[in-house]
């Protein structure tokens, strides 16, 4: 199995050794589990239509995982085809993985709406 050493914002490394220990899994399982979800649903985006929106801090830790060999090369070619860098896709597929299993919040309950936005049904 290959070993990959990747930066992580502390915020994400929380989040996914969280959810890791939620599902009685490794990170490294997560990761596997992540990169693998994020090649199957990226495998038809072209070249510079998935812009990284990740900014990595020099400061970031640093994790080592370690990920089948076949799943390493699938990665690689898939990075490469998207031009996008190993680590940059990695922590994107880690952040959309557990920001899946994150409680999501209704738009109507993010914001208030103004009174008298809604009509009442029936008859007033």
């Amino acid at each position: 199995m290959p070993t990959v050493t990747l930066q992580l914002t502390e915020q994400l490394l929380e989040l996914a050794t969280a959810r890791a220990e939620q599902l009685g899994r490794s990170i490294d399982e997560l990761y596997a589990e992540a990169i693998d979800r994020y090649i199957e649903v990226t495998k038809y985006a072209s070249a510079g239509s998935l812009r990284s929106r990740h900014i990595m801090p020099r400061s970031s830790p640093q994790i080592t995982i370690e990920i089948p060999g076949e799943l390493f090369q699938r990665a690689e070619e898939h990075a490469e085809r998207l031009e996008k860098r190993r680590d940059i896709m990695y922590a994107e597929a880690l952040a959309k993985h557990v920001a899946r299993s994150l409680p999501a919040e209704s738009a109507l309950n993010m914001h208030d709406l103004p009174r008298g936005a809604w009509r009442p049904k029936g008859p007033a």
